[in-house]
């Protein structure tokens, strides 16, 4: 288990189980093995996979705001020292469950998820990602609606799933896959309104 999925279930009180839901991995990417080309002739490849409707509407930024108390500011402290990230990314952080998947995320690729940000934190890529430029949005962002089905609308640690991050700049972040082969994965404007961040929706 990731030292972070750790903390933040001991910092939660709670406990969860791991369960063997399939899962399955979604790419938009560029073959970096291949000679570089123009960013017009790049090849991207876009993958949705059906899911059930959510059980429920998400609770509202709004209602996460309200909840929010010293506890919570305890945890978000704790993150942002550990972790040494923005404070504001720190108190996302803070507020995910390892229990509470969101709506079409399936309970063992969520905790991947959370898993996939403890390593990015670990190794030193929130502070190079945030002098780069990349938002939170451009990380931790998802679907309002289908978090998980809406790949369009992912964030950079939803894509690697379990995988390594290797190279980071303005535009571009490069994933090592487990079989050695390399993928890029190309900023792209934020669909305002649609796109929120993963700890918007956590229920």
């Amino acid at each position: 288990m990731n030292r972070w999925r750790q903390r933040l279930t001991e910092l939660h009180g709670d406990t969860y189980e791991q369960r063997s839901t399939p899962t399955h991995a979604v790419l938009i990417v560029q073959n970096d093995q291949n000679p570089p080309v123009d960013s017009a002739s790049e090849h991207f490849e876009q993958i949705e996979h059906g899911t059930e409707p959510p059980a429920a509407t998400p609770p509202s930024l709004d209602h996460a705001l309200a909840t929010w108390g010293e506890a919570e500011e305890e945890r978000a402290a704790i993150v942002e020292h550990d972790g040494e990230i923005p404070r504001a990314w720190a108190e996302g952080f803070a507020r995910l469950r390892p229990e509470r998947p969101l709506a079409d995320v399936s309970p063992k690729r969520w905790q991947q998820f959370i898993d996939d940000i403890g390593r990015f934190l670990d190794a030193g890529w929130a502070e190079k990602a945030s002098a780069l430029g990349w938002g939170p949005l451009d990380l931790f962002g998802c679907d309002r609606e289908r978090p998980f089905a809406r790949i369009d609308h992912a964030g950079l640690l939803w894509l690697l799933n379990g995988d390594r991050l290797v190279e980071l700049d303005h535009h571009r972040a490069v994933i090592e896959r487990r079989t050695g082969s390399r993928q890029a994965f190309r900023r792209r404007p934020v669909a305002v309104g649609e796109v929120v961040l993963a700890w918007e929706l956590v229920p």
